[in-house]
């Protein structure tokens, strides 16, 4: 799949994805030896967008088991397609020969009268795909031991069906945002990476790839404005995709800079609960957070866009 960890790196980059050469050998490591990657951080600090660049990058399909609590086999592996199965022992009912029920069972409970779900249909690739089994963390300890089969020894039993053994290996990436603690079971069959906001550089190179257009002053002025929020204390802390919408809202409001008094107009972009808006209402915040914002912007280095990946290469290796 990969070639080495810096291929690894310049290819996500490429699919737009930033991020650093620990993480980029986790997936790199990963993808060789045939073994799932567990992603544990904040939310929104770009666990799920990971997967979905490597799918990118690897130019193969994504498919995405979303977890909740209450989320059971059938949701993940698949269920038989009960009315057809119906609709076949009637017509062998109906039939002018004596129906063979034992021949009947066995091809009712076959693979044609199942209908797969995201944990089946990855193993069933002709080619790996990448396998997305995100936000771990909301299911219960039942769940996480029905993943244990397909993590170990990539097949699937299914009751009246049998073991399926894959046909190709998925590169799984597990995300969870640490609501509560995974199992050992679980944790010991996946490399561990820790995702965490991008420091500023980064986040500066993330949003001028989503937003080219803007002045890579805005660009840094964002970056800043994240750290500074990240370092406010906000129930919902704001994503990178969030900031990607702040630069765009920017640019479309012919602004390169948020000032004190543009907070009406940008605290629904950027507070997302009450308790958040009621904080940054408060005098001075707002106004306190803005100015850090900027201190933080001068702190970034001024490197062209096609410098970004080289200089935050050389200042991980550094």
């Amino acid at each position: 799949m990969f070639a080495s960890p810096a291929e690894t790196q310049a290819r996500l980059e490429s699919a737009g994805y930033f991020t650093d050469i620990k993480v980029a050998t986790g997936v790199f490591l990963a993808a060789s030896i045939h073994r799932p990657i567990l992603l544990e951080g904040p939310a929104g600090a770009g666990k799920t967008e990971l997967a979905s660049s490597t799918a990118r990058t690897l130019c193969v399909p994504l498919l995405r088991l979303q977890c909740y609590q209450g989320i059971d086999e059938e949701k993940a592996i698949g269920q038989y397609d009960r009315s057809l199965q119906e609709l076949y022992v009637l017509l062998m009912s109906r039939s002018t020969q004596t129906p063979d029920w034992p021949r009947i069972k066995r091809e009712i409970t076959s693979r044609a009268y199942f209908m797969a779900g995201p944990l089946l249909e990855a193993i069933e690739q002709e080619d790996p795909c990448v396998l997305l089994i995100d936000e771990i963390d909301k299911v219960d300890y039942a769940f996480e031991a029905m993943l244990l089969e397909l993590l170990s020894v990539w097949a699937l039993s299914i009751p009246r069906m049998g073991t399926v053994r894959a046909t190709s290996i998925p590169l799984v990436f597990l995300t969870s945002n640490q609501e509560r603690r995974l199992g050992d079971p679980l944790r010991r069959r996946c490399f561990y990476l820790v995702v965490e906001h991008p420091n500023a550089e980064r986040e500066a190179a993330i949003v001028a790839r989503h937003t080219p257009h803007v002045g890579a002053a805005t660009h840094r002025f964002i970056a800043g404005l994240a750290k500074s929020l990240r370092a406010y204390t906000l129930e919902k802390p704001p994503s990178i995709s969030e900031m990607n919408d702040v630069a765009m809202a920017m640019e479309l409001l012919g602004i390169d800079q948020i000032l004190p008094a543009d907070k009406e107009i940008m605290l629904p972009l950027i507070a997302k609960t009450e308790g958040d808006r009621k904080r940054l209402l408060m005098k001075e915040a707002f106004e306190s957070i803005v100015r850090m914002a900027a201190k933080y912007a001068e702190q970034i280095p001024k490197v062209s866009p096609g410098e970004d990946v080289k200089v935050l290469a050389e200042s991980e290796i550094g």
